[in-house]
């Protein structure tokens, strides 16, 4: 029963791999794929690479029309509060049945995982029809997406098996051991080094990944190995150079709404475009309100920080969702949630314009995954924790963040690892950032009981670095995988 099991979650893994191929889907029925019908032209293989960005494309990595928006995973950290779908975790108690986010960043992730394999296993049969660069270029977009998928699996749940070719029936995937985190990392240095070498230096503008997109996975990878040293040289190297097409932006908010399109800070984002390609965010953040600010986010702000009100509402401010006086506060409230009990709501990413979002006005858009304020600050850090905090460039990094236009804070006269970490916090909260760093620091056990999540009182319980691996594939593995402590 288990191997018919398995059969089937293989055949989806291949299938999900086409979602995205409109015109193919008409001439082929997924249960009748034929690879030698497909793999004939340069049209086929933009459909696939297209197939493995809109792996993307879901609640987990970005936002979908129906449901909440990857930003709601902000309450897995410190930053935030939920009342959503995803309250099970800040209450604490999870298990390897929990389900949400549990299953779905393993299956979601295992999805992309399975796109990139079906790309990069046809890709050789039209080579002739590419340059050698445009071919590597194709193949390092691949490979950048498979291995930022793998970083997001070990980071949750560590030793996780890795596959590099397309999943098929009878090769024994009954039998595939959990690989250990060590071997899957390696891999994943050794493919975002090709897409470093073959993407082009260049401005992220289109949706496609460049290298500067690659630069900022692989020192998020070293960050998470502690590797500072190689963090400092690679991210040092590349903001250092001339060549270097990136910049702060001038508008602190305009990076997350109205004024994104070639936006100099964007280094990757998953992209929309109405009136067919849309999502929920406005509705869920700026109305709904599932999330909110946690007490411990808006006290870690310096007085003054023009950043908050650039991310969050406070009590008193402008808000189109109150027919009586404007203003952020219940008495008038006419959006679909009440205010939360901490009298805060995110404002980053919502149009400040939109009162109650309805289907006409629903959001397009992009979701940023990462922008050049982090490499920047990733670099302070790695030069920080490798002693090389005194080096004048490293402050500059960190000053250089605070003193963006629109921002003006005070510079810093030193680092100090407090500061690098809390400017981390306040520049790139409600960006999902904020849950990586407590993990790899090691904080997450310190800081998570200390927020309070409802009305009540009741603070948040945290159950430890790693998640459980989903029930539903410790069915299928049987005795083969043992499950991470403390459900093993």
């Amino acid at each position: 029963m288990k191997k018919y099991i398995l059969a089937s979650v293989c055949a989806l893994m291949l299938s999900s791999t086409f979602i995205s191929c409109d015109d193919f889907l008409d001439k082929q029925p997924l249960d009748q794929v034929s690879i030698t019908t497909f793999w004939k032209t340069t049209k086929d293989a933009d459909k696939a690479l297209t197939a493995v960005y809109a792996s993307l494309r879901n609640g987990t990595f970005s936002a979908v029309p129906a449901g909440g928006p990857c930003t709601e995973l902000e309450c897995l950290s410190d930053n935030a509060v939920t009342r959503s779908a995803h309250s099970a975790i800040q209450q604490g108690g999870i298990n390897a049945s929990t389900g949400g986010i549990l299953d779905d960043m393993w299956t979601n992730s295992y999805k992309g995982i399975a796109a990139a394999n079906y790309f990069l296993d046809n890709f050789d049969k039209i080579k002739d029809l590419y340059s050698e660069a445009d071919f590597n270029k194709m193949k390092a977009e691949a490979l950048f997406l498979r291995t930022f998928f793998y970083n997001e699996l070990v980071v949750h749940y560590g030793d996780v098996p890795l596959m590099l070719t397309s999943a098929k029936m009878g090769d024994g995937y009954d039998k595939k051991i959990r690989t250990p985190r060590a071997e899957v990392v390696s891999q994943m240095l050794e493919d975002i080094d090709f897409a470093i070498k073959w993407l082009p230096n260049i401005a992220y503008t289109d949706g496609h990944a460049v290298q500067g997109s690659a630069v900022v996975l692989k020192c998020r990878i070293l960050l998470n190995d502690q590797r500072y040293s190689d963090v400092a040289k690679l991210a040092g190297d590349y903001i250092h150079d001339p060549n270097n097409p990136f910049d702060l932006a001038d508008d602190y908010a305009g990076i997350f709404f109205g004024k994104q399109e070639n936006n100099p800070e964007i280094m990757f984002s998953v992209q929309f475009k109405a009136p067919d390609d849309f999502h929920a965010l406005d509705q869920m953040v700026g109305s709904r309100m599932t999330i909110f600010p946690s007490f411990n986010l808006r006290a870690s702000y310096e007085p003054n920080d023009p950043r908050i009100k650039m991310t969050m509402y406070e009590i008193g401010d402008p808000w189109p969702n109150n027919e009586k006086s404007g203003l952020f506060e219940e008495d008038g409230n006419k959006a679909e949630g009440l205010i939360p009990f901490t009298q805060l709501a995110f404002k980053k990413y919502v149009n400040p314009n939109v009162a109650v979002p309805k289907a006409s006005t629903l959001s397009d858009q992009h979701i940023v995954k990462m922008r050049y304020a982090d490499l920047l600050l990733m670099y302070a850090e790695a030069m920080f924790e490798s002693g090389q905090g005194n080096d004048p460039l490293a402050l500059k990094a960190l000053n250089d963040v605070r003193q963006r236009p629109g921002v003006n804070m005070p510079v810093k006269p030193q680092l100090t690892r407090e500061i690098i970490r809390n400017e981390r916090r306040v520049e790139l909260a409600y960006e999902g950032i904020r849950y990586y760093d407590i993990i790899r620091w090691d904080i997450a056990k310190d800081v998570i009981p200390t927020v309070q999540y409802d009305e009540s009182g009741r603070m948040r319980k945290f159950d430890g670095n790693l998640w459980p691996i989903p029930q539903s594939q410790m069915d299928i593995m049987g005795d083969v995988w043992e499950q991470n402590a403390p459900w093993n």
